[in-house]
């Protein structure tokens, strides 16, 4: 909040009386969260992972949203701008009560997008511009794309004559959240969210991809936001089903049918695979392999069926694989 106002000096003097144990937690986080940060620099990741859910609800907000990144990553001063312009909205003091998840690439480690918790990236000579300017692309165009949804559905709900109670507004705002890789953790989570963020690549990526999987979410939203999700929902099914069912039809393509094998609802050219669902077909396969029961070699066609042979695979271990390799 202060950041906000005062000049980066003041804010820095004032960081500077933290209690040492809370710099070197600090510390400890930056440093665990340097590799991801250096991974994510130059991939321009954002439109086909976390906001991949939209594409097909909202496509204009989207594409607006796609294209500015390369602003936001030329020019810092396109990012500052496009902050002031979210905060200068009617609808930004919603937004904060809402919990509209708006990053920064600046301050809080649990503020920032996940793929950028750390700022030690951005001190390495030469490098520390590109992973500046690829943090700013990432989180201008998540911001960009959720304040402009929120702004959307608020504008027709209101001019349909609806009054928004702050449970509905905040339903909002955490469906656009889930939609765009911000999944909700619990509270004792999300207070170490930099340290579980050094131990799985994206903690609210994966929990916002549980979210949007499971029936449950969308019962309990409240009228508008379910009916966004569940508008969202099936605009995204239909662009993925179009885009699957066109590539099997291509000649030398093959798309993965069978739900026990890695290979289910991939796009695979040659010893190519191609996952175009934005993080959802592997709770897809893991669902899939722990119901059948078996599971399908992707190279060799090969069936193990759990509890059967030697040293026989268990649900437990294939779950426990599954969270390895997170």
């Amino acid at each position: 909040l202060l950041r906000q106002i005062f000049p980066p000096n003041l804010i820095r003097a004032i960081l500077d009386k933290r209690p040492v144990g809370r710099k070197i937690w600090e510390a400890m986080g930056q440093a665990a969260n340097l590799p991801r940060a250096m991974r994510a620099t130059i991939d321009f990741s954002f439109a086909l992972r976390q906001g991949l859910f939209l594409v097909g609800s909202h496509p204009i907000y989207f594409s607006k949203a796609f294209v500015n990144q390369f602003r936001f990553f030329a020019k810092e001063k396109a990012y500052a701008g496009l902050l002031d312009e979210i905060k200068s909205r009617p609808t930004y003091l919603e937004m904060k009560k809402a919990g509209l998840a708006l990053t920064e690439i600046g301050g809080d480690l649990s503020k920032r997008e996940e793929q950028f918790m750390s700022n030690l990236a951005e001190k390495i000579p030469g490098f520390g511009i590109l992973a500046r300017a690829s943090n700013r692309a990432f989180s201008g165009m998540g911001n960009k794309l959720r304040a402009d949804v929120f702004d959307d559905i608020l504008r027709r709900e209101r001019a349909a004559g609806k009054q928004l109670t702050e449970k509905e507004i905040r339903d909002v705002a955490r469906f656009i959240n889930s939609a765009t890789g911000r999944g909700d953790l619990p509270t004792f989570l999300a207070k170490s969210a930099p340290v579980l963020n050094a131990v799985f690549f994206s903690p609210r990526l994966m929990a916002s991809r549980l979210n949007l999987l499971n029936p449950f979410f969308y019962v309990f939203l409240s009228g508008p936001a379910r009916k966004e999700s569940l508008k969202a929902l099936f605009s995204f099914a239909g662009v993925a089903g179009a885009v699957l069912t066109l590539s099997d039809l291509a000649p030398g393509v093959e798309v993965g049918k069978d739900p026990r094998s890695a290979d289910f609802l991939k796009v695979k050219v040659g010893n190519t695979r191609y996952d175009i669902l934005g993080g959802f077909q592997q709770y897809m396969r893991l669902t899939g392999q722990i119901v059948s029961g078996e599971l399908v070699s992707s190279t060799t066609g090969r069936i193990t069926t759990l509890g059967e042979g030697f040293r026989p695979l268990t649900r437990e271990e294939i779950l426990l694989n599954f969270f390895k390799s997170k």
